[in-house]
Protein backbone atom coordinates (compact mmCIF):
# COMPACT_ATOMS: atom_id res chain seq x y z
CA UNK A 1 0.00 0.00 0.00
CA UNK A 2 1.45 3.45 -1.01
CA UNK A 3 1.42 5.98 1.70
CA UNK A 4 1.63 9.58 0.32
CA UNK A 5 3.15 12.32 2.40
CA UNK A 6 3.27 16.18 1.33
CA UNK A 7 6.11 18.25 3.09
CA UNK A 8 6.53 21.70 2.61
CA UNK A 9 10.06 23.41 3.15
CA UNK A 10 10.80 27.48 3.44
CA UNK A 11 13.94 29.30 3.83
CA UNK A 12 15.07 32.52 4.19
CA UNK A 13 17.88 34.79 5.02
CA UNK A 14 18.92 38.12 6.95
CA UNK A 15 21.08 40.51 5.49
CA UNK A 16 22.77 43.46 6.70
CA UNK A 17 24.81 45.04 3.46
CA UNK A 18 24.51 41.91 1.08
CA UNK A 19 25.92 40.01 4.04
CA UNK A 20 24.47 36.58 5.23
CA UNK A 21 23.66 37.39 9.22
CA UNK A 22 21.34 34.18 9.52
CA UNK A 23 19.51 31.83 7.67
CA UNK A 24 15.82 30.32 8.35
CA UNK A 25 14.12 27.48 7.70
CA UNK A 26 11.39 26.04 8.09
CA UNK A 27 8.65 22.44 7.51
CA UNK A 28 5.24 21.94 7.47
CA UNK A 29 3.89 18.16 7.54
CA UNK A 30 0.36 18.77 6.85
CA UNK A 31 -0.35 15.13 7.29
CA UNK A 32 1.00 15.33 10.92
CA UNK A 33 -0.40 19.13 11.46
CA UNK A 34 3.00 19.71 12.60
CA UNK A 35 5.74 22.58 11.83
CA UNK A 36 9.58 22.89 12.65
CA UNK A 37 11.67 26.59 12.28
CA UNK A 38 15.09 26.90 12.71
CA UNK A 39 17.75 29.92 13.00
CA UNK A 40 21.36 29.48 12.13
CA UNK A 41 23.49 32.90 12.99
CA UNK A 42 25.71 32.71 9.97
CA UNK A 43 28.16 35.43 11.58
CA UNK A 44 28.10 36.45 14.97
CA UNK A 45 30.15 39.68 15.10
CA UNK A 46 27.54 40.82 12.65
CA UNK A 47 24.23 39.81 14.67
CA UNK A 48 25.58 41.61 17.69
CA UNK A 49 26.22 44.47 16.23
CA UNK A 50 22.54 44.61 14.39
CA UNK A 51 20.54 41.90 16.09
CA UNK A 52 17.43 44.29 16.31
CA UNK A 53 17.34 44.09 12.51
CA UNK A 54 17.89 40.62 12.27
CA UNK A 55 15.07 39.92 15.16
CA UNK A 56 13.13 41.35 12.95
CA UNK A 57 13.19 39.53 10.16
CA UNK A 58 13.12 36.39 11.91
CA UNK A 59 9.98 37.67 13.64
CA UNK A 60 8.66 38.36 9.78
CA UNK A 61 9.99 35.03 8.91
CA UNK A 62 7.91 33.27 12.00
CA UNK A 63 5.02 35.25 10.40
CA UNK A 64 5.58 34.27 6.71
CA UNK A 65 5.88 30.16 8.05
CA UNK A 66 2.42 30.66 10.13
CA UNK A 67 0.77 32.83 7.28
CA UNK A 68 1.81 29.43 5.00
CA UNK A 69 0.57 26.93 7.93
CA UNK A 70 -2.97 28.49 8.03
CA UNK A 71 -3.20 27.82 4.27
CA UNK A 72 -2.32 24.51 4.50
CA UNK A 73 -4.28 23.66 7.50
CA UNK A 74 -7.26 25.44 6.56
CA UNK A 75 -7.04 23.40 3.33
CA UNK A 76 -6.68 20.24 5.07
CA UNK A 77 -9.92 20.98 6.93
CA UNK A 78 -11.99 21.43 3.82
CA UNK A 79 -10.69 18.02 2.30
Amino acid sequence: MLKKEKNISLSGESRIEDKVVARFNASIAPGEGASNVSTYIVDQDLYEKNRRDVRNDINEFRQFVFDEEDKVFENNLDA
